[in-house]
């Protein structure tokens, strides 16, 4: 009987560690599959942060975490209107810094894709903290950014390999 016990607990810890939610957050990820970054957040918001290629100026988008994981779009900054730049969506605000803010745009995606190139500055603003890609993604590689919620084992992983 107490090895009937013993064997049931196991099996217990062992199935819970797939199955129960510890935290959720931001993952990062390259080549679809390698987890470079994960940023445990509750707010459920992060700022993609960039040097234009073209204007040379800054840009941030921020996004809203909503249901499924999906991230909505909830504001744009940028300082010089040119290629990209939104201009028969959203509302228009000119700030005193010079940059504009657009709102409203009613853009819904899974995930945040981009092409990392060092030229372009990139980083994510998650909880106030800014995280420079050039820190942790090598140059020339796609990132996807996507919401989370890690279960034990994932979690176990990503504190192992330094990563979360």
């Amino acid at each position: 009987m107490k090895k009937f016990i013993i064997i049931m607990l196991f099996l217990l810890v062992g199935t819970g560690t797939f199955i129960i939610p510890v935290q959720s957050g931001f993952l990062l990820t390259i080549n679809e599959k390698e987890t470079v970054l994960f940023v445990p957040n509750k707010t459920k918001e992060m700022t993609v942060g960039w040097r234009h290629s073209v204007e040379l100026t800054p840009w941030e988008e921020t996004y809203q975490v909503i249901e499924k994981g999906n991230l909505s779009l909830e504001s744009t900054i940028y300082m010089s209107y040119g290629a990209g730049t939104p201009d028969t969506e959203g509302v228009v605000e000119l700030l005193p810094n010079g940059f504009m803010r657009v709102t409203g745009i009613e853009r819904i995606i899974p995930s945040y894709s981009l092409m990392y190139i060092p030229i372009s500055q990139y980083y994510v603003k998650i909880n106030n903290k800014k995280y420079i890609l050039s820190d942790f993604v090598p140059e020339y590689e796609n990132v996807k950014i996507h919401y989370k919620v890690l279960r034990l084992h994932d979690w176990i992983y990503l504190k192992f390999k330094g990563r979360g």
